[in-house]
C-alpha cells in the first residue's frame, strides 16, 4: 500500500508577474494480482514557453496512462528501457499535437518529465531536465539521476528535445520505500551540489514526518506554507513541486494541494 502527499506552489516570479504554476505532478495506483503498484510523474514547464503550464499537464498524464496501461499488460519485470522511451515519446506526441491545435511551435509546451514506477520487489526511474528523482537506499538518501543541466546556468534538455530517445535517463532497482520527485525549485534545498549527494536532513525530516502521522492530510497545509516560505523563496523564485511516496502503509492514502 501507498501513503503519497504532493504539492505545487508558484514561485515568487509568477506571482508578481501573474504567471501561473508551471509545475504539475501526478500518480495512478495499479493493482496486479493482489499486489499494489505505483506510478507517478512530475514535470516542470520551461519558463521560457509562452504555454508550458499546459505542456507539463499533457505530459504527466499521457506518460502516467501509456506506464499504467503497459504495467497492467505486462507486469514490471517485462519492462525495459525501450519501452520507456516509448512512453515519453507518446507524451512528446501529445505536445506536439496540442502545439498544433493551438497554432503554436512545440517548444512553447516545453517540459521536464520525471517518472517513476514501484513495486514490491522492482523501481523503474526515467528522466529528462533538471529536478530530481530521490530514494532511501539503506539508511541513505540517494539521487537517482544528478539533474540535466546546460553549459549555462538555468539550461536544461526538455521532452521536446529532438534527441529524446539519447537524452533519456533510465534506471531499475529493487523496492522503494520511500521515494522523493521534485522540481528544480527544490534543487539548492535538497541537494548538495559539491557532492552531488541528497541533503540527508531534508528528506530524513520529510519522510519522518509523514511517517509519523496518523493522516497524510495533516501535512497538507504545513507542506504547503513550507514551500511558500522565506527559507525557500529566498533560494529560489521558481514554482516548486515535491511529491512524496512511502510504501508499506497499513490503508493508501493520498492527499494533494496546488495553487
Amino acid at each position: 500500500m501507498w501513503k503519497v502527499l504532493k504539492a505545487s506552489v508558484a514561485g515568487t516570479s509568477h506571482a508578481k508577474t501573474g504567471k501561473p504554476c508551471q509545475d504539475y505532478c501526478g500518480y495512478r495506483r495499479v493493482v496486479l494480482g493482489g499486489e499494489a503498484y505505483m506510478v507517478a510523474a512530475c514535470a516542470d514547464g520551461a519558463g521560457s514557453a509562452s504555454l508550458s503550464e499546459y505542456g507539463a499537464l499533457f505530459a504527466v498524464d499521457v506518460v502516467i496512462e501509456a506506464a499504467a496501461h503497459h504495467l497492467a499488460a505486462t507486469g514490471l519485470e517485462a519492462i525495459g528501457r525501450d519501452d520507456v522511451v516509448g512512453w515519453f515519446e507518446s507524451a512528446l506526441r501529445q505536445l506536439r499535437c496540442e502545439a498544433y491545435l493551438l497554432g503554436v511551435p512545440d517548444r512553447e509546451l516545453a517540459c521536464t518529465l520525471l517518472l517513476a514506477v514501484l513495486g514490491p520487489s522492482r523501481s523503474i526511474f526515467a528522466q529528462i531536465g533538471d529536478g530530481a528523482i530521490v530514494r532511501r537506499v539503506g539508511e541513505q538518501y540517494v539521487p537517482v539521476f544528478w539533474p540535466q543541466q546546460g553549459l549555462y546556468a538555468n539550461m536544461t534538455n526538455f521532452i521536446t528535445s529532438a534527441d529524446l530517445p539519447e537524452q533519456l535517463d533510465f534506471h531499475v532497482e529493487g523496492a522503494a520505500t520511500e521515494t522523493a520527485i521534485f522540481t528544480d525549485g527544490l534543487q539548492n534545498l535538497a541537494l548538495a551540489f559539491a557532492t552531488r549527494t541528497a541533503h540527508q536532513p531534508f528528506f530524513q525530516r520529510m519522510f519522518g514526518q509523514l511517517e509519523a502521522v496518523a493522516a497524510a492530510e495533516d501535512l497538507v497545509v504545513p507542506l504547503q506554507a513550507f514551500l511558500d516560505s522565506r527559507v525557500v523563496n529566498d533560494r529560489t523564485d521558481d514554482d516548486k513541486s515535491l511529491m512524496l511516496i512511502l510504501s508499506g502503509v497499513a490503508e493508501a492514502e493520498a492527499y494533494d494541494v496546488s495553487r
